[in-house]
């Protein structure tokens, strides 16, 4: 087959066309994937919607007085609508002169400070557990003491649950059937027993851990004196006269103390974050004062232990001679008591390195030479303690 001029360049030529297609092809299809998946990518929330814009859990929790001091009047007013409308509703049912609106009144006002309790108790829980979780990064409590508000926390689940089932009267009367043994009003005993000693015992340390806080000690002390005479209420049946009024007085007790444990919990978290912040300033102790004490009594001091190591040294070298007098020992310590008071000072705060040489003769200290001279087994003794007391 005859080779053309030209015919390999116009191979060529449709080679690249197809090679230039081909790469254009691809190029445009990546750049459509490319849009596709930007597309699919794009965010469907602006940048306000970020973490950093919403506020946190403990933002919730009051940081003003006024804030702390509104919640409380608040629950005071709650509790007493609610009692008022417990107490009023059988004198405007009989000026009404329907009488069919008594129970309903009753239940009313029954159901809504039911409902009322267990919103609080549960927001109590919620408030302990929030407490808690900061707690425990605490520093200082090498006891742990911040355990007790998740206990806290489960009691308020607890409670909220029954202060609209009243599950302690079942449990009481099951307890009562089984045994043939009851006590108290109610059988209140067994739920006394069961309930009411870990509740105080949980109570206690609560106000112990939040003592640090004025306003929260004073919040829970009060709810723990609203809890106290809703249960003597109930037990003892005051007001006697009048059963309405008993039956008012446990109610808005108990409703009233549910508030103020919200108000004394929402209190001490509101220090605890502060806390964190650094924004409580801690106390600071005074550092003792020392007394410093004057030359004349240093000098005093010092002459009055002198003079007792004085004497107890001669008491010592006496008794030590009295046993074995013959000894070189003892009359070493015979020579050292006739030495004066000044001398045996001296000789004890004196320094010696050693360097002097050793007396030939060995005659008393003060000058004072006996008529008999020592042998030379007590010369070389005596010379070997004194060797001795000057290297010491």
């Amino acid at each position: 087959m005859a080779n053309f001029l030209g015919r390999n360049d116009r191979r060529r030529r449709v080679l690249n066309e197809d090679a230039l297609a081909a790469s254009t092809s691809h190029v445009a299809l990546r750049a459509r994937d490319a849009d596709k998946n930007v597309a699919d990518n794009a965010p469907r929330y602006s940048d306000a919607a970020g973490v950093e814009h919403h506020p946190q859990v403990t933002d919730f929790l009051p940081r003003r007085y006024r804030t702390i001091a509104a919640a409380a009047l608040a629950g005071v007013v709650v509790t007493a609508s609610v009692v008022a409308l417990d107490w009023c509703a059988i004198p405007w049912a009989i000026r009404l002169g329907v009488p069919e609106a008594v129970p309903l009144a009753i239940g009313t006002a029954d159901g809504l400070a039911a409902w009322l309790s267990a919103s609080l108790l549960l927001l109590t829980a919620a408030t302990c557990l929030l407490i808690y979780s900061l707690r425990r990064h605490r520093i200082d409590d090498f006891r742990g003491r911040y355990r007790v508000w998740l206990a806290a926390a489960v009691a308020g689940v607890v409670l909220s649950a029954d202060s609209i089932a009243s599950v302690h009267e079942l449990l009481a009367v099951v307890a009562t059937h089984l045994t043939q043994h009851g006590a108290l009003r109610g059988y209140a005993a067994w739920w006394l027993a069961a309930a009411g000693v870990p509740l105080a015992w949980i109570g206690a340390r609560l106000l112990l851990d939040a003592r640090e806080s004025g306003l929260a000690a004073v919040a829970l002390v009060a709810a723990f004196a609203c809890y106290a005479l809703s249960l003597v209420s109930y037990l003892v049946g005051w007001p006697v006269a009048n059963p309405a009024s008993e039956v008012l007085v446990t109610m808005g007790a108990r409703l009233l103390g549910n508030w103020m444990l919200l108000v004394g919990v929402a209190s001490y978290g509101r220090f605890v974050v502060l806390d964190v912040q650094g924004l409580i300033a801690k106390e600071r102790r005074r550092p003792r004062r020392q007394k410093v004490k004057t030359p004349e009594k240093d000098s005093m001091v010092t002459k009055s232990a002198l003079v007792g190591r004085s004497s107890d040294v001669q008491k010592t070298n006496e008794g030590a001679a009295a046993t074995d007098g013959n000894s070189i020992r003892s009359f070493r310590q015979n020579l050292n008591s006739a030495r004066p008071t000044a001398m045996a000072q001296a000789s004890e705060t004196r320094w010696v390195d050693g360097s002097e040489p050793l007396r030939d003769d060995y005659d008393d200290e003060d000058g004072n030479r006996g008529d008999s001279k020592l042998s030379k087994s007590d010369r070389k003794r005596l010379r070997k303690l004194k060797a001795q007391h000057r290297a010491a």
